[in-house]
């Protein structure tokens, strides 16, 4: 009877943690998503509608402006020094088309690069030198290193990276870092097997890594490169430090913070022109987020 009673407690507990964390997540949930409902919402006011009622506006005075967006797009523009010492403006369209090759381009080099040593580590891990890189992976996420911009510019200068978009793309290949681990992870949970098969067959370490193990790895790959994509399109800082002349949306989106005027002053014409930048990342998570939870919820086990 006891058992019985216990068994009976135990369930209620269970639910009632279950009811508690469903309202919180619920909470939590709706802390996120309500500011991005209301920024959108918002660009949409006028710009006295929404003086009159920041948070819950309504269109009384002027309405809504759907022309919000296409001032948006015309407005929004930055400042670029030109090689003769001059200067230009570069507009919505270039700021994304620098937007897209960077984010795409760091994105994909990086993770290639992330694949490569993650396979090599796996196959060879019972080497010492394996094992000091996995080492070294780990111990360079704990340790914290003070800034050292003023170092990084001058050695980009010094290499001719700086102000070349090209060049900063190739010098995005990288080893560490927690992604480096989901590759590792990845092919530590896949059957050699196939490898070995490739081998009897007389195919080459180059084949074996680029054409069947790889391969084998590349919902993993795909999802880590869509992270890293969303972070390099809302990054602002290596535009504005390292390419000036290459400016970005998210660094467009920075400098509309000091114009002046009736864009620079008006709020709802920023949160048109967040609204706009945001969208890309937005229907990207949304189309792949079932890869993006999918593949990463095991630690990069899938592959």
């Amino acid at each position: 009877m006891m058992k019985k009673i216990s068994g009976i407690e135990k369930k209620e507990r269970r639910s009632v943690f279950g009811i508690v964390a469903t309202v919180l997540l619920g909470i939590y949930a709706a802390s996120l998503i309500f500011p991005l409902l209301w920024a959108i919402y918002s660009s949409f006011l006028g710009r006295l509608d929404f003086k009159s009622d920041p948070i819950f506006g309504a269109p009384a005075i002027q309405g809504f402006q759907p022309s919000n967006f296409v001032q948006a797009f015309k407005e929004l523009h930055v400042t670029v020094r030109t090689s003769s010492g001059g200067v230009r403006l570069a507009y919505f369209f270039e700021m994304v088309l620098n937007s897209v090759i960077w984010s795409v381009g760091s994105s994909v080099v990086a993770e290639l690069s992330r694949c490569m040593c993650a396979y090599v580590v796996a196959k060879f891990r019972h080497h010492s030198w394996t094992r000091l890189v996995h080492s070294l992976v780990i111990i360079l996420m704990i340790i914290s290193f003070p800034s050292n911009l003023a170092s990084s510019i001058n050695f980009n200068k010094m290499v001719g990276m700086y102000d070349n978009m090209w060049l900063r793309i190739v010098g995005s290949i990288s080893f560490t870092g927690a992604h480096f681990l989901f590759f590792y992870a990845a092919f530590r949970n896949l059957s050699w097997e196939y490898a070995e098969a490739a081998y009897m067959d007389g195919a080459s370490n180059y084949t074996v890594m680029f054409r069947i193990m790889m391969p084998l790895v590349k919902t993993t790959f795909f999802a880590l490169v869509l992270l890293d994509f969303i972070t390099a399109w809302n990054d602002y800082s290596t535009s504005m430090v390292f390419m000036p002349s290459y400016p970005t949306v998210a660094y467009g989106l920075y400098k509309m913070q000091s114009l002046g005027g009736k864009f620079g002053s008006s709020v709802p014409l920023r949160l048109a022109s967040c609204t706009v930048v945001i969208l890309p990342t937005l229907i990207i998570f949304i189309i792949f987020k079932d890869k993006l939870m999918g593949n990463l919820a095991l630690g990069g086990l899938k592959g």
